[in-house]
């Protein structure tokens, strides 16, 4: 079980040992999508996020990363949440596309929020997410330097594993602070052969940000996001963004020892927005690849006596 590929994908010898470094026994390294504009994809991490601002959003994030290498990681997601205020309520749901080498996930996910008002500015949520990922690898077309080696000799196929969620989430207009755990349990992921066993391993998310008023056409916002899974190594990422007179968000992010990025996002009016995000690696594979690319679009369906926002989303 502990033997040792040397995958070849394309270009990407290099990539692909570091991708799969952990796969024999255990895990594969990247088990869970990670984002840019991750405050525009709360939704997948946090459940206590549904809901949070009043509005039926819909949000679509497309995600090419490390381009140049063949079999990177490629995401697509798409995030509907809305409020029932009289009940205090947030519901939301989660669907992701997400492959890398040999490895595809479909997933769908379902959150529930409860919303406590601490006064008429702040809420206090609480979170609840379940779904399923339907998880497929193939093992059977890397190119790899022992044939009979049994970790590849079987596919993974269109395996069923459900999972739940739990988070929690405090907000006012200009802040949030929130922590969650997406998925909970840990399921085997078995191949063919009875023999190769690995499993999911648990998340923890911590996040926070606010927003500074510097005069009347520009506000700061910094926010944080920490990722912590087991057997590898924790992420903190680091953003600030310039909001110019409503309109224009113009920022950078940077994950540490992994990568860093520009951001751009566009207000069309105050329920439409797209958003761009480019960034590059700080480890080897920068060589040979030439950065990651991410799209994005939103917007808001207001419904209730809010009538329509007079001013953009903050988070």
């Amino acid at each position: 079980m502990k033997s040792t590929a040397i995958i070849t994908l394309g270009k990407a010898l290099s990539f692909g040992l570091y991708l799969f470094i952990g796969l024999p026994h255990y895990s594969f390294s990247q088990q869970d999508p990670v984002y840019t504009q991750y405050m525009n994809n709360l939704l997948t991490i946090q459940p206590a996020y549904a809901g949070n601002n009043g509005a039926l959003n819909i949000t679509g994030i497309s995600r090419a990363q490390w381009i140049g290498f063949d079999g990177a990681p490629n995401t697509n997601t798409l995030t509907i949440n809305g409020a029932l205020r009289r009940y205090n309520i947030g519901l939301g749901l989660s669907i992701v596309n997400d492959k890398w080498g040999p490895v595809r996930q479909n997933g769908v996910y379902v959150d529930y929020a409860y919303r406590i008002n601490l006064n008429r500015d702040q809420l206090l949520s609480f979170g609840f997410k379940v779904g399923f990922n339907i998880y497929q690898a193939y093992l059977t077309d890397l190119l790899i330097n022992d044939p009979n080696d049994p970790v590849f000799a079987y596919d993974v196929n269109f395996k069923f594993l459900p999972n739940l969620g739990v988070g929690i989430m405090w907000q006012g207009e200009r802040f949030f602070l929130g922590a969650s755990a997406p998925k909970i349990l840990k399921n085997r992921i078995q191949s063919q052969n009875s023999e190769n066993v690995y499993r999911e391993v648990l998340h923890f998310y911590g996040m926070g940000g606010f927003v500074i008023f510097i005069n009347d056409i520009v506000k700061f916002k910094p926010t944080v996001l920490y990722r912590w899974a087991e057997r590898t190594p924790s992420f903190f990422d680091l953003s600030g963004s310039f909001l110019l007179y409503d309109r224009v968000w113009v920022g950078a992010t940077y994950r540490v020892e992994n990568s860093y990025g520009l951001i751009f996002q566009f207000h069309v009016n105050n329920q439409l927005k797209f958003g761009y995000s480019y960034d590059q690696t700080t480890f080897h594979p920068t060589q040979v690849n030439s950065g990651t690319h991410e799209f994005m679009i939103s917007y808001d369906f207001v419904y209730g006596r809010r009538g329509r926002q007079t001013t953009p989303r903050y988070f």
